[in-house]
């Protein structure tokens, strides 16, 4: 794995690896779909490698063997169920990098979506953090700083992996074959998400909620917009970031400011009814957001 994108941050890591100045505690801060996941994994790889050059991994080795097979004893990877990291989760990671490396290098850790940690959990990780051991390495990542604690904030190095030059990411999806939708270049921050849409089939729905988002006013039968949604709530969100762009184009092009204003609020509702209120009434809720943008 290399994305053309995190090449730079790449470069960073391997020098600061390279120097000894490589912290127990890293950080990775980043939007849905810039290749945090990746970057940790190929990072994780590399930390437990024999022969790593800088922060790839050899492949070749019995420890890269083992992690290519799911099986290396000293990589932890804290698994979310249900919606947030427990604190029994997080004694599992001390245990873990208590008891001594099987391969006699380093141990790691990787917690992804970190920001979902319980209080306690925070708090547990804390004393890990506070406390680092020699060769012990622990891998976060976020796509929201600013929920974690100051107190683990300030313990770790905070990487912030976003995409520098938008034409790397714009070049790289039409190497995927990827049409020019013109909706594409809003999601240039995020390729990774492009890309699982594609997997999924799904970039053809994607390009219909662009199309509803542009003729919402007009429209009178939303019950194709209803099916996309109810299928994929996720996609509330892409939904609403096309409306959202729709409304600051008319704005430029000359709305009232208190129009527009009113505009996003019933946009807020419409968002945080469809992600937060249970058996909500889409249709209902779709028809007096289309009524709203009218007004």
């Amino acid at each position: 794995m290399t994305y053309p994108w995190l090449n730079d941050i790449e470069q960073q890591l391997s020098t600061s690896f390279a120097a000894g100045r490589f912290h127990h505690g890293q950080l990775f801060n980043g939007q849905q779909g810039v290749g945090k996941t990746a970057l940790v994994e190929q990072l994780a790889n590399a930390l437990l490698c024999q022969q790593p050059n800088g922060v790839q991994p050899c492949g070749q080795c019995k420890s890269c063997q083992l992690n290519q097979a799911g099986t290396h004893p000293d990589k932890f990877n804290v698994v979310i169920e249900g919606q947030s990291i427990g604190v029994d989760d997080i004694r599992n990671v001390s245990h873990f990098m208590s008891h001594s490396a099987a391969q006699n290098g380093n141990k790691v850790v990787i917690i992804k979506d970190c920001h979902k940690m319980t209080t306690a959990a925070s708090n547990a990780l804390l004393k890990t953090l506070e406390e680092p051991s020699s060769q012990r390495f622990l891998l976060l990542t976020t796509n929201a700083a600013s929920q974690l604690p100051a107190t683990i904030l300030s313990r770790c190095t905070k990487i912030d992996v976003e995409v520098g030059d938008v034409q790397e990411a714009k070049h790289w999806l039409a190497s995927l074959q990827i049409i020019d939708y013109p909706w594409l270049r809003l999601f240039y921050q995020q390729p990774l998400l492009v890309q699982a849409w594609q997997l999924k089939e799904q970039l053809e729905t994607i390009d219909h909620l662009y199309k509803f988002a542009t003729e919402l006013k007009q429209g009178h039968n939303f019950s194709a917009l209803v099916d996309i949604i109810n299928k994929d709530n996720d996609l509330v969100r892409v939904f609403c970031l096309f409306l959202t762009e729709q409304l600051k184009q008319q704005l430029i092009a000359g709305m009232e400011f208190d129009a527009y204003q009113q505009a996003q609020n019933a946009l807020n509702d419409f968002y945080q009814n469809c992600t937060q209120v249970l058996g909500l009434n889409l249709s209902l809720a779709v028809s007096k957001l289309a009524y709203s943008l009218r007004r």
